[in-house]
């Protein structure tokens, strides 16, 4: 069963600059708060995260492409947190497999 996240309070010192382009970004409404502007600066890194452990944005293109392949060809409803894990299996598994060609 899926259980909500609860959220949880951290405190971080970022550079004056940072502060400044997230508030600017907030300001400009990109972002409704600056709590949802720092969460979506932490997923960005992450993607880029999972782009460079899969070997780099054409190997990560072609992966997205083979998920929407598999989204597109499924029927009905689909459990999120199972089909991220298995996401996560086939990063890992990408990423084994670059590492023992290195």
């Amino acid at each position: 069963m899926n259980k909500p996240v609860k959220d949880t309070s951290v405190s971080v010192n970022l550079p004056p600059s940072a502060v400044q382009e997230l508030n600017r970004r907030v300001g400009a409404g990109e972002f409704a708060t600056l709590d949802e502007a720092v969460t979506a600066a932490l997923l960005e890194l992450e993607h880029f995260r999972a782009v460079e452990l899969i070997g780099g944005e054409a190997a990560f293109q072609a992966l997205a492409e083979g998920v929407q392949a598999d989204v597109d060809s499924r029927v009905g409803e689909v459990d999120a947190f199972k089909y991220l894990h298995s996401l996560k299996e086939e990063y890992r598994r990408l990423a084994e497999i670059r590492e023992s060609r290195a």
